[in-house]
């Protein structure tokens, strides 16, 4: 067919457990050798799980392990604005021999829409923005859900410094509170 595109649509029709290393690191050699040897670009669609809409997308966001993107060129994240549940920002979320172009500071903001002569749904570019106009603003949770989530991150095996990036909160602030003692 001399394609020199394949998107794979969902990749747990590939592999369903991608959650350790050891089972996603050969699925990821095995498409980089695929795109390598046939001269192709491979668009690999993953999803999410749920997220505290509060954090900015990264790629500790992606389901499964994550020596998932470490084997990626690139990776993007699409994320629900809470501003219309029409709305979808896009950001780059890891790049290896690029610029950052797409962070947190230059998004692309987009539209569901259905074609008119199509039944299928799309985006449509609407401008660039800024992530944090679209999470929910910090101050609208409360410290306590702050620290329940920090407690659920800890469990999940997630250093400070990664519960602190991604809640935007210092490492030494996180480890503050999981040295608290808990209430039981």
């Amino acid at each position: 067919m001399k394609a020199k595109v394949l998107i794979i649509d969902n990749l747990t029709h590939l592999k369903k457990e991608t959650e350790r290393a050891e089972d996603a690191l050969p699925l990821m050699k095995r498409l980089k050798n695929m795109a390598n040897r046939h001269g192709l670009s491979i668009l690999v669609i993953a999803h999410t799980p749920k997220r505290d809409a509060a954090r900015p997308l990264s790629n500790n966001d992606l389901q499964g392990s994550k020596m998932l993107s470490n084997f990626c060129d690139s990776a993007f994240a699409i994320g629900k604005s809470l501003k219309d549940k029409h709305l979808r920002y896009i950001k780059q979320v890891k790049q290896r021999m690029t610029a950052e172009l797409y962070d947190g500071e230059n998004v692309f903001v987009c539209e569901l829409t259905k074609g008119e002569q199509e039944n299928f749904i799309g985006f449509k570019f609407l401008e660039m923005g800024y992530e944090y106009e679209h999470l929910r603003q910090l101050d609208e949770i409360s410290k306590e859900e702050r620290n329940q989530l920090i407690l659920k991150m800890h469990k999940e095996r997630k250093s400070s410094r990664i519960i602190g990036e991604e809640i935007g909160l210092s490492h030494t602030a996180v480890q503050k509170i999981l040295d608290k003692p808990q209430k039981t």
